[in-house]
């Protein structure tokens, strides 16, 4: 059982470094150069990957693994926290069907202390509709013992493309 348990491990974090390794961008010449994410991006992209899974699968016990006790979620709607019951209640109260991560970055800022950003699109169903979501989102990591655990996460939507778009244009008047 645990070997079969290392193996997955080892499976599940050889595909998000594959995922994140093999992202290209254009060079300003026309090239494609290959992104290559740092060993801090693969351990917390697969932290992240198994948190969005607990809570795609309403898996309290995994989910649990990867939060501190004190756990609060921040947002720009709310004026305080939102303590780690209520923010867990509402999480699995919503039907998430996928989810994708991208422009992970993370900075170690202490040996037991790491700050990781990154865009998340997630689809969760809504009156039978699969409804798109897109947010910015800051996590602090603290190791406790062996173990990462995400003290505080800031999570902000993004307004969409054509919102964005009409905000832009510019009307001519002044």
């Amino acid at each position: 059982m645990r070997v079969a348990r290392i193996v997955l491990s080892i499976l599940v974090m050889g595909q998000a470094c594959g995922v994140f390794a093999q992202q290209t961008l254009p060079d300003p010449n026309g090239a494609r150069r290959v992104v290559t994410a740092t060993r801090l991006v693969a351990i917390f992209a697969d932290l992240e990957n198994q948190w969005l899974q607990a809570q795609q699968h309403k898996d309290e016990s995994a989910l649990s693994r990867l939060l501190g006790e004190d756990f609060q979620v921040w947002m720009p709607s709310v004026s305080g926290p939102v303590p780690r019951e209520e923010w867990q209640q509402r999480a699995f109260a919503r039907s998430l069907t996928s989810f994708q991560f991208r422009q992970m970055a993370a900075r170690s800022l202490h040996e037991a202390t790491v700050v990781t950003s990154f865009v998340l699109h997630e689809t969760v169903q809504s009156e039978g509709k699969p409804t798109a979501e897109e947010y910015f989102v800051v996590d602090i990591w603290s190791k406790e013992g062996d173990q990462w655990v995400c003290t505080d996460r800031y999570i902000s939507p993004l307004s969409s493309g054509q919102a964005a778009a009409a905000d832009v244009k510019p009307s001519g008047k002044r």
